[in-house]
């Protein structure tokens, strides 16, 4: 069969079994994972990996981590990392890749593959905690607040590291791979002053001079809503073109080029606008794809060893509750309100994937622990709106409301 057929494939089997889990108060990526399971090589093997059918998940890659992009505002992060979001954050984050890094050597693995296990350890799913906040009534308390700013804290650490790391390939001694992330660190803090560069310049010279504001509106009005993604897509393009010439993944381009084209900048109607043909492509054709893609490469090596998949699903978990829940601790919350910052801050199932096709992808790990990351997001998904409940007082108003993720 060719490509075509493997999308139609993808995408109707994605659709049908995402509605269905959601159907029955499960995440639509579990189904949609699963729809690319079955059609797999490891099942029914209707749909195999190709070079054709990898560059349209590049593409969805591409546009979910600029569309993740959109979702956050730069200013919006440097006063979240001026809060008690930073401490959470950073707990969460060194706890969970020490940990990571820590299980991979008892194990055995190599140092890179231990790496991405604590990167994907470390990682928030923001989608995610925001679908989850919103069910449990959390988004305008100081809790929720606490966990929006440390989720945005930790995608953007995740994705600062994962430049970096995504090019240092076969080296396994620690000290020569602390040696070259200090040399690509430095081209990360030149592309980030460029970031910041770019985004004075955008607000000093577009947003307070009036004549710039009414040219903008003139090209909204010409031009129109689908010229306005174009040309919105064009910019994250340049942005992305940037770090693959300073050594890094595409997707860093991607995000902080989204980073930037925020509503203070270029208008709400534009921006809206935007957001809106961005999710309608996203949404509807390529999340369901890519997250389809990521069960087409599952395999049932992850089994082989239960005692390696237990342990590296439990000290996902527990790292990521344990650390975050020091950190809230730290800046004031009670026990159970650290918690349930520890649990919300867990939520796996977007940035985490993505993260681990791209490692398998280039090789940093293999089939078998590719598969245990997958399970341990399709668990996190399970337990934590369960485990969340069981912190929740009857008549305690600081929990929010009960609901699934």
């Amino acid at each position: 069969m060719n490509v075509i057929t493997h999308l139609l494939l993808l995408l109707a089997g994605a659709r049908l079994f995402g509605r269905f889990f959601k159907a029955i108060g499960f995440s639509t990526i579990m189904g949609e994972i699963l729809a690319g399971l079955l059609l797999g090589p490891t099942i029914f093997n209707a749909v195999m990996p190709s070079k054709e059918l990898n560059g349209i998940i590049d593409l969805g890659i591409f546009l979910m981590i600029f569309a993740a992009g959109l979702e956050m505002d730069l200013q919006d992060i440097f006063g979240a990392i001026r809060k008690k979001a930073l401490l959470c954050s950073l707990s969460g984050f060194i706890f969970s890749f020490l940990a990571g890094l820590g299980i991979g050597h008892f194990w055995g693995l190599p140092f890179l593959s231990s790496t991405i296990l604590g990167l994907c350890f470390s990682i928030t799913a923001l989608p995610i905690v925001i679908r989850f906040m919103n069910n449990y009534n959390l988004i305008d308390t100081k809790m929720g607040h606490a966990i929006m700013g440390a989720s945005v804290i930790l995608d953007v650490f995740a994705l600062l590291f994962l430049g970096v790391i995504l090019n240092v390939q076969h080296i396994q001694h620690p000290l020569v791979f602390f040696k070259i992330i200090s040399s690509k660190m430095a081209g990360m803090v030149l592309f980030f002053i460029i970031v910041m560069l770019v985004n004075k310049f955008l607000r000093s010279e577009l947003l307070s001079t009036p004549q710039s504001k009414n040219i903008i509106l003139k090209l909204v009005s010409y031009l129109g809503e689908e010229a306005i993604f174009g040309a919105g897509v064009v910019f994250v393009l340049l942005f992305s073109t940037a770090t693959e010439a300073l050594g890094f993944h595409f997707i860093i381009g991607a995000f902080f080029g989204g980073l930037l084209l925020n509503k203070d900048i270029i208008g709400v109607g534009a921006f809206d606008s935007m957001t809106k043909t961005l999710n309608s492509i996203t949404d509807q054709f390529l999340t369901p794809i890519f997250f389809a893609s990521i069960g087409l490469y599952f395999s049932i090596e992850a089994f082989d060893q239960p005692a390696l998949l237990l342990s590296v699903m439990g000290v996902a978990y527990l790292s990521k509750i344990v650390g975050s829940g020091i950190g809230a601790k730290w800046v004031g919350f009670n026990t159970r309100e650290s918690s349930r910052i520890g649990i919300a801050l867990n939520s796996r199932g977007t940035l985490d994937l993505i993260v681990a096709e791209i490692a398998f992808s280039k090789g940093y790990v293999d089939s078998k622990i590719f598969s245990i990351l997958i399970c341990t997001s399709l668990a996190s998904l399970i337990i934590n709106p369960m485990l969340y409940r069981q912190t929740i007082k009857k008549g305690d108003d600081s929990g929010g409301a009960q609901g699934q993720t």
